[in-house]
Order: C-alpha cells, then sequence, then structure tokens
C-alpha cells in the first residue's frame, strides 16, 4: 500500500472511532475512499480500480477486525480456548496473538491464518494439533484465568475471564423484590454486573437467597463486557440473558432479604441487602 493510501487506511480508521452508527459510518467511509480516489484523478495520480479496491478492502478489514473477532470460550478442563468470528468480513489472524498470561503462554496466529464469518477456531494447549500451545503442562489455571487476544499490531482485540479472575468484577447490582405483576410476581429479578471490560464466564455460579431461593447458571452462560444479565423469578427476558428461576411463586420479600453470588467453586463473591 503507497503512502496515500497509508494515511486514507488511518484516516478513516479515526472517523470509525467517533462514528458509532454504522448508517452514518458506512457512507461516510464509501464517501471518503471516493473522495481519495477523485483527487488522484486530478493530480494525475489516477489509481485503477484494483488500487480503489485494494484501499477499501484493507480499510473495511483494519474497522471491521477489532470490532467481530472475540474469545467465546476457555475450557480449563479440556484445555483449549476457542476464537470466533460473528461476522460479516472474513479475517486474516496472522501475527494475531493469544496470550495466557505466564511466559512461555503465548500463541501466535501463523500467516494467512483466515477465520470466516461464523467460525470458530479452537487452539489446544498441547502438542499434536493444528492449531496449539505446543505446551506439554496444562496452563489454564482450574481456579480462574484471564485469556486475552490482540491484533498483529499488539492492541487489544477481546478478553476472557472466569473463577477467581472475574470474583472482582462482579457484583450483584439490584434486587428488584417488590415486582408489579399481581401475586406471583413474575417481574422481580436479580441482576448482576460485569464491571470489566472482559467477558465474564459464570458456567456453573449461583444465586442463593436467605430464604432458601436458589439458581444455577448453565454451562456457557457469559456476562459481556460492561454489561449486566438478569434472574427474574418467572419471566423471560432474551435482552438480559433469558433466565429466571421457574417459580411459580414470589421470591423475594418487599420487607427484607438478602440475594448472594456464588462462584463454581462455591466461593461468595457479592450479596445484597436490602
Amino acid at each position: 500500500m503507497d503512502a496515500i493510501s497509508k494515511m486514507s487506511l488511518i484516516e478513516l480508521s479515526s472517523h470509525f472511532k467517533v462514528l458509532k452508527g454504522a448508517d452514518v459510518c458506512w457512507p461516510r467511509i464509501e464517501k471518503m475512499i471516493s473522495d481519495t480516489a477523485n483527487s488522484w484523478h486530478q493530480s494525475g495520480k489516477a489509481p485503477n480500480e484494483l488500487s480503489v479496491m485494494h484501499i477499501w478492502w484493507h480499510t473495511c478489514f483494519e474497522l471491521l477486525a477489532p470490532h467481530q473477532v472475540q474469545i467465546s470460550a476457555i475450557n480449563y478442563e479440556d484445555e483449549y480456548i476457542e476464537i470466533k468470528n460473528i461476522g460479516p468480513a472474513i479475517i486474516d489472524l496472522s501475527g494475531w496473538k493469544i496470550d495466557a498470561g505466564d511466559e512461555h503462554q503465548t500463541f501466535t496466529f501463523a500467516k494467512d491464518t483466515l477465520v470466516y464469518p461464523h467460525e470458530t477456531l479452537r487452539i489446544d494447549t498441547y502438542p499434536g494439533h493444528t492449531l496449539s500451545f505446543n505446551s506439554k503442562r496444562p496452563i489454564w489455571n482450574n481456579q480462574g484465568d484471564k485469556g486475552s487476544l490482540y491484533d498483529s499490531d499488539g492492541a487489544l482485540i477481546s478478553t476472557w475471564i472466569y473463577g477467581n479472575a472475574a470474583h472482582q468484577h462482579l457484583e450483584i447490582s439490584q434486587v428488584n423484590f417488590d415486582g408489579l405483576e399481581a401475586k406471583k410476581e413474575g417481574d422481580e429479578y436479580v441482576e448482576i454486573a460485569n464491571l470489566s471490560h472482559s467477558i465474564a464466564d459464570i458456567s456453573l455460579w449461583q444465586i442463593r437467597g436467605n430464604k432458601g431461593q436458589h439458581f444455577e447458571f448453565p454451562h456457557g452462560a457469559t456476562i459481556k463486557p460492561q454489561g449486566v444479565i438478569r434472574v427474574y423469578t418467572n419471566q423471560y427476558h432474551p435482552s438480559t440473558g433469558g433466565y429466571n428461576f421457574e417459580s411459580q411463586r414470589a421470591l423475594w420479600s418487599n420487607e427484607g432479604g438478602e440475594a448472594a453470588l456464588y462462584d463454581n467453586q462455591n466461593v461468595s463473591i457479592s450479596a445484597y441487602q436490602w
């Protein structure tokens, strides 16, 4: 890519950080590329179609990659990490790295490693796999750990936390104990907040109440960075996780009570009283 193309790409990338809405961002990108091509034509340096498409492709790649590739799982029992491309573009992971935290626990993607839209890549710990850390010992701590994904320029793209690595970042942020629904109050809920910029894995974590209330999150349950999920008494709301106690009666007393969050090792993480 020539100097003008690089300058255009940098300018476009900086605009993308400011423009959040796709309906605003993509027309702006298209106009800037068109203006760049026209300015080259007027200066006598008109690029051919390949040059314009080259700018377009690299611009889209640079802008989309950090927003569509993410860590989707860490399995500390079977020792692997998964990276998913949520789409819509094919992403070249050449030179991207996964850091498991300690020295000699870094995996680097080989040149021309492509991940297609909605494809998941599995990177194993032990030797003998196509994608592997080639480690002869475990790297993912059973008690808790953090995995980080970096692009080829060293920019942090995605992080994943679980177990004790997530303890300080999760808390019960609210208990809606006085539902509006008559009698059964199925719209009561317990809300859990993720205060970190990492995806938090809460598989098999539990919510317990001081009156015997109990809920366990299924395998694969996560909370998005800076996100919240809710566990309702008996309502289904996909936008906040879709979890509920499936209780046929109200669970949380209007007179006062406590809800507590426990991790998958039965360690108390957070409590909310009212």
